[in-house]
């Protein structure tokens, strides 16, 4: 085994908590019980995970000897050397805290995690990694052990915060439907809310769009995103040839350029050249790798392509950069507002599903989401309905405005 200098590690958890700030912290930092003595954090990438556990870090004063940040694909690190570091750091330094980054990225980080935190009952871990997909089936050995917690892109409410200073409640969805009215009415005095809205669906769903206030060059960093994702996600743990990988490339052309329908997996394998299972496969992975997302057919609460009635990109950001760069403009209207919608809901924890009556529904509410034209038509005798739209300010009996979704988490 190679010794990793903890020092010079240290020198890079300096760095990296010398920059993060304290200002504004994402609505999960305050969900996590961070008392646990093994914390996962897993997402999508670029949705601010390391930053999360900088700022604990920071905020706890735990940049000293007690605790240290890594990341697993510090070219330093090779398969069994986690374990022996955990057992050095706790061991003859005094390691009581133990933050590992990008866990996905090293080879059999399960098991060894696992022996980690059966082998040094007073050493606390807290680890992310930038993918889901790994992470959550791997879980399993360790879900009696620690908490897995799941940190989806910027809700509409947290742009708020973060771009404007606007600092905003958030609802529970029964308390959005039953007093939209209310609730719109007092954030009305924030007279160019909507315009704030339609900078969110543009640009707000990336924490890292703060970091380029060029629209083109931001939406060239969530190209990169699916780049990695592709790449080095998938590629890794599927273990896919590089020739396969422009499979997935494809199918998130083909899904930019049509409006979310009934799902054929006969007709996109034709188009793409592929064979149906090969395609079923690949939107599977798609959908654990969080670039799209499924909207299934019947109150299951399952998320499996069988059960799937539509197939949209994963948000609203992603939809505008992919549609930007194979076609020159901005995605369809029509689907960014159900993609709003659908995206907001389910990272919420709500499980929507797709209704022959309106465009989904959650529980025993049924949403027809569009502009302020549209009216109640095939919904009005359909009980507990309700028209989400997207261009209106403050709400009416069973009118909700689309970005009061915004304020679920």
């Amino acid at each position: 085994m190679m010794r990793i200098n903890i020092p010079y590690l240290r020198e890079i958890e300096s760095i990296l908590l010398g920059k993060v700030k304290l200002d504004f912290k994402r609505f999960l930092y305050d969900k996590i019980h961070f008392d646990n003595r093994l914390i996962g954090i897993v997402g999508p990438r670029g949705v601010g995970k390391t930053t999360l556990i900088l700022q604990y870090l920071k905020e706890h004063r735990l940049g000293d000897e007690r605790a240290l940040y890594l990341s697993a694909d510090n070219v330093f690190f090779k398969q069994g050397d986690l374990l022996e570091f955990a057992r050095e750091f706790h061991l003859k330094h005094g390691g009581a805290l133990l933050c590992i980054d990008e866990i996905h990225r090293y080879d059999n980080w399960n098991q060894e995690l696992k022996n980690i935190y059966d082998s040094f009952p007073d050493l606390k871990i807290i680890f992310s990694g930038s993918s889901s997909l790994n992470l959550i089936k791997g879980k399993y050995d360790l879900s009696r052990r620690g908490m897995l917690y799941s940190l989806p892109g910027l809700s509409f409410r947290e742009y708020l915060l973060l771009e404007r200073n606007i600092a905003l409640p958030s609802y529970a969805l029964k308390n959005v439907l039953k007093n939209g009215f209310k609730i719109s009415r007092s954030f009305a005095s924030h007279k160019f809310i909507l315009k704030y809205f339609n900078e969110y669906l543009q640009r707000g769903y990336y924490p890292f769009y703060k970091e380029e206030p060029n629209l083109h060059l931001y939406y060239a960093k969530i190209l990169n995103v699916v780049d990695k994702a592709i790449h080095e996600d998938i590629a890794s743990f599927y273990n896919l040839k590089t020739q396969n990988l422009s499979a997935f490339k494809k199918i998130l052309h083909f899904l930019t350029g049509i409006t979310p329908g009934e799902v054929n997996i006969n007709k996109l394998a034709k188009n793409l050249g592929y064979n149906h299972a090969t395609i079923a496969e690949y939107l599977e992975i798609l959908h654990a790798t969080n670039l799209i997302r499924f909207l299934p057919m019947k109150k299951s609460g399952h998320s499996s392509l069988k059960e799937t009635k539509k197939i949209f990109l994963d948000n609203t950001n992603l939809a505008n950069a992919l549609s930007s760069h194979h076609f020159g403009q901005s995605s369809n209207v029509g689907t960014n507002r159900e993609l709003f919608a659908l995206s907001q809901l389910q990272n919420a924890g709500y499980t929507p599903f797709f209704s022959e009556y309106g465009d989904m529904q959650e529980g025993d509410n049924l949403f027809e989401i569009g502009g302020k034209s549209k009216n109640f038509g095939q919904i009005h005798a359909v009980k507990n309905s309700y028209l989400v739209l997207d261009d209106i300010l403050i709400g009416e009996t069973r009118k909700i405005p689309l970005y009061l979704l915004g304020f679920l988490y």
